[in-house]
């Protein structure tokens, strides 16, 4: 086989994900605000189940906070106003933290996967840099939520045909990944401009679900 074909499998196999990616939160603490309406239990719309609950109460379940050790009591007032998600499909569990925060009326979810999880080599993990990723949040008429990741290919042509600046690196084996490494302050401004953009179809992506609740907590 040809090295170039051995580099595009694994590109397929390591690089299946096709999100924008950051190093920085795409929120700032002035802007994060809770919605009730997420908490339940959701199935979505490729047949995944989603349990998503108060961080804050998860954390507080076996772990007081007058009982909180330092490093406990700093990721807590982090992710006080966050969500802690358990998302199963075809027998896989991922773990994430995600916090709503709102620009100009418009919600979204800054994503970051949780450490140590269970399903990970160790080995495979130990070269991982988590990252976070912007999901456009709307809650529709019915009661669905529909969520909707910033598809990385949207970045990369703005990128290429320089309409935009922002503070990135590219990595991947062809090089043709992007990482955002603005601050969360200059993520906040690109987003407001990128949804005062013409495009229709900024918001296109595979990386979407249309959540259903299962469960009679309102």
């Amino acid at each position: 086989m040809k090295i170039r074909n051995v580099i595009l499998g694994l590109c397929l196999l390591l690089l299946t994900s096709c999100v924008v990616k950051s190093l920085h939160p795409f929120y700032t603490k002035e802007t994060i605000s809770f919605d009730q309406h997420f908490i339940g239990n959701w199935q979505d719309s490729k047949k995944g189940t989603w349990i998503i609950v108060s961080f804050k109460e998860e954390m507080l379940k076996e772990n007081p906070l007058e009982k909180m050790k330092k490093k406990d009591l700093k990721i807590y007032d982090e992710y006080k106003n966050s969500y802690y998600i358990k998302r199963n499909y075809k027998d896989n569990e991922v773990l994430f933290i995600a916090t709503p925060f709102v620009i100009n009326n418009q919600r979204y979810l800054d994503f970051f996967p949780f450490d140590h999880q269970e399903n990970i080599d160790d080995l495979l993990s130990s070269h991982s840099i988590y990252t976070h990723s912007l999901v456009k949040y709307d809650v529709k008429n019915n009661g669905q939520i529909e969520i909707r990741w910033l598809d990385e290919d949207k970045i990369a042509a703005l990128f290429t045909e320089h309409k935009i600046k922002i503070q990135h690196e590219k990595f991947g084996l062809l090089d043709d990944k992007y990482l955002l490494t603005a601050n969360s302050k200059e993520l906040q401004k690109f987003i407001e401009k990128y949804m005062a953009s013409n495009d229709a179809d900024k918001w296109e992506t595979s990386t979407k679900f249309t959540l259903s609740k299962i469960d009679a907590r309102k």
